[in-house]
C-alpha cells in the first residue's frame, strides 16, 4: 500500500477540496469518517495522526468512500489531523487531501461519550489572530502553542472563537467575556488602529477581560513593541529581556500555579508600570505576569517567554504537562 504524498513521483496528482469534516471538530466513537468519491479511485487510503506526531497512528485502506472508527481505535482526550489519499488500480496516489506535501485539511479532538457532562468553564473566548496574519487553520499552525492554546481550552469546557481577519469592534467583542492576544510567532505584523485601541479599552472598562501573551526576543523581537501602543492605555509597557537563558520564575501565583512543579521559559519581556498586582516575577525582580483592574474588567499580561509557546507548550514531557496546566489555571483565573 502507498501511502506517501505523492511527492517523490512525476504522476499527477490533485487536491480534493471538498471534504466532511472541513473545520476542526469534537467527535465520541465509534465514529463514521465520510467523504465525496472521486472518479475512477480504486482504493482510499485514511491516515490520522496525532497533531504533533510525524507518524501516522491509525491508517486504513478501503473501497468505500468512508471509514467507521471504533473505540479501540483512537485514544480519548487526544487531538488528531487527518488526510485521504487516493490511489489508483497500481497503488499511486493519485490524489489527496495534501495540497503536494502540505498541512492537512481537518483537526478533530475525540471525547469521552461522557463529555457533555464536563462543567463548562462558564467563559467565552476569543482568539484573535488578525495581528499576526495566522490563523488557527494556518500552514504550519500544527506545530504552534497556538493550535495547542485552543484544543486546551475547548478540553476544558472552554466556548472558544477564533478571528482571522476582521478588525477588532464593539460588535465583535461583545459576543466574548474574554479576548486573548496570542503573541505572534512568525511573519509581519499588523498594527493595531485607533478604533481597534478604542473598542478594546471600551470592551474591558464595560466588564471584559484582556490577556496579552508575549515573549520577548529570538524570533519574535517585535512583539513587546507591537503591544505597548495597546498597554499603555492599561499604564503597563513590555520591554524584551536581552538574555535568551533567562528561565527562572519565583513568587508565582499560588492559584495559578498550583500542581505545577516549576515552569520552563525562554525570551521573558519584562512588565513595567504601575497599578497592577504581580502573579509571577523572575529571581532577578523583572515582573513576568500581572492583573490590573480597568473600569469594570480587568487586564492580565504574561511575558514569561517562551512558557506558553511553541514547544515549551506543545508534546507530553514534564516541561510540557506543567506549562499546559498552568495555561489552563491561568485561563480559568482570566
Amino acid at each position: 500500500m502507498n501511502s506517501s504524498c505523492g511527492c517523490s513521483d512525476n504522476s499527477a496528482t490533485k487536491e480534493i477540496v471538498r471534504l466532511s469534516p472541513r473545520d476542526e471538530e469534537r467527535i465520541s466513537l465509534p465514529h463514521l469518517f465520510e467523504w465525496e468519491p472521486v472518479d475512477d479511485a480504486h482504493a482510499y487510503v485514511l491516515l490520522i495522526n496525532e497533531v504533533r506526531g510525524t507518524e501516522a497512528t491509525y491508517i486504513k485502506e478501503t473501497k468505500e468512500p468512508q471509514v467507521r472508527l471504533e473505540e479501540a481505535d483512537l485514544n480519548v482526550g487526544e487531538n488528531y489531523l487527518w488526510h485521504l489519499e487516493v490511489l489508483d488500480d497500481a497503488g499511486r496516489t493519485v490524489a489527496t487531501t495534501k495540497g503536494g506535501c502540505g498541512t492537512p485539511l481537518s483537526t478533530f479532538a475525540v471525547e469521552s461519550t461522557a463529555a457533555a457532562d464536563i462543567p463548562a468553564a462558564d467563559r467565552r473566548i476569543l482568539l484573535d489572530f488578525s495581528h499576526n496574519q495566522s490563523d488557527i487553520r494556518g500552514l504550519g499552525v500544527y506545530n504552534f502553542s497556538q493550535y495547542t492554546a485552543y484544543a486546551l481550552l475547548r478540553k476544558n469546557g472552554f466556548e472558544v472563537g477564533t478571528n482571522a481577519d476582521r478588525k477588532l469592534s464593539e460588535d465583535l467583542l461583545s459576543g466574548y467575556d474574554v479576548l486573548m492576544l496570542h503573541s505572534k510567532y512568525a511573519g509581519p505584523i499588523v498594527p493595531f488602529v485607533s478604533s481597534e485601541v478604542e473598542a478594546i479599552t471600551d470592551y474591558v472598562a464595560n466588564g471584559g477581560r484582556l490577556f496579552v501573551l508575549c515573549w520577548g526576543s529570538g524570533g519574535c523581537v517585535d512583539g513587546p513593541d507591537f503591544y505597548n501602543p495597546l498597554l499603555k492605555e492599561f499604564n503597563i509597557e513590555l520591554k524584551p529581556i536581552p538574555d535568551p537563558e533567562f528561565r527562572k520564575v519565583d513568587n508565582l501565583s499560588a492559584e495559578i500555579f498550583r500542581d505545577v512543579s516549576e515552569i520552563a521559559l525562554q525570551c521573558p519581556a519584562e512588565i513595567v508600570g504601575n497599578g497592577y498586582d504581580v502573579l509571577g516575577c523572575a529571581a532577578t525582580g523583572e515582573d513576568l505576569l500581572v492583573k490590573t483592574d480597568y473600569g469594570e474588567g480587568a487586564v492580565f499580561v504574561s511575558g514569561m517567554g517562551m512558557a506558553f509557546q511553541d514547544s515549551y507548550m506543545g508534546g507530553k514531557d514534564e516541561r510540557a504537562i506543567n506549562n499546559q496546566q498552568a495555561f489552563v489555571n491561568l485561563m480559568k483565573a482570566v
